[in-house]
This record gives structure tokens, C-alpha cells and sequence, in this order.
């Protein structure tokens, strides 16, 4: 994946961990581990400039198709970091659903699903 791609994805992912205004340690940790699993620079992360989510879809749809639902997991993944989907996290994902067909109810089963099994599980990106 080049590089500019992968920025992009960690820029989505800022966006929906600052979108409701409360970044917190564990939304740090996830994206500063979202750095290391692309190859950047951590420190990246202290200056990353976040997509809103107006911008989202437009951004979503640039990346390579192969992996545009694989980035729509993770933002979900980055929404429950927190251990809380906000309503503006939630309008963040819905935006991304949107740009690639997601209907809205299968994102929100998607939400659901993974509040579900936070607590068993933890974030997919940081097994327990």
C-alpha cells in the first residue's frame, strides 16, 4: 500500500477519535499502534491532521477498493476505543458506510456488534 494511502487511513482514524471532542489515553494508544502497524512514524500522531467526516467519504473512496472495507472496520474499531460510540462517531461512520453502499442499519448491526463484544474481546487491534 504506498505511503500516501496509508497516511490517509491514519488521518481517517484521527478523525472519528477527535469528531465528538474527547480524544482519551486509549484513543491515543490505538492510533499511535495504527502508526506502527502501517510503518510511520509514531510521533506522526502528535501532528496528524484528522478528516472530518465531510471529507471522509471522498477520502474513503480514494484508497485502493481492496482495501476500503478493511479502513471502514477499523474506523469502527477506533469509534469503540473509547469504550463509547458518540453520536458524532456515529454520524462519522455512517459517512463512511455511505460512500462505499453500506446501508445505514447494517453499519449500526456493525456498532452493535462490536459494543457487544468489547468487553470479552477488547479493540480488534489490541487483543488481549
Amino acid at each position: 500500500m504506498e505511503i500516501s494511502d496509508r497516511r490517509n487511513i491514519c488521518q481517517l482514524v484521527a478523525g472519528i477519535l477527535v469528531s465528538d471532542d474527547l480524544v482519551t489515553e486509549d484513543e491515543v494508544a490505538f492510533l499511535q499502534r495504527i502508526y506502527r502497524r502501517f510503518g510511520l512514524p509514531v510521533e506522526e500522531a502528535e501532528t496528524v491532521q484528522p478528516i472530518e467526516a465531510g471529507a471522509a467519504s471522498a477520502t474513503l473512496r480514494q484508497l485502493p477498493e481492496q482495501v476500503q472495507a478493511k479502513v471502514v472496520a477499523l474506523l469502527v474499531e477506533a469509534a469503540i476505543a473509547d469504550g463509547v460510540v458518540d453520536g458524532r462517531e456515529r454520524a462519522y461512520l455512517l459517512v463512511a458506510a455511505a460512500a462505499l453502499g453500506i446501508e445505514a442499519d447494517v453499519m449500526e448491526q456493525r456498532i452493535a456488534t462490536r459494543l457487544e463484544r468489547l468487553d470479552e474481546h477488547g479493540p480488534m487491534s489490541n487483543p488481549r
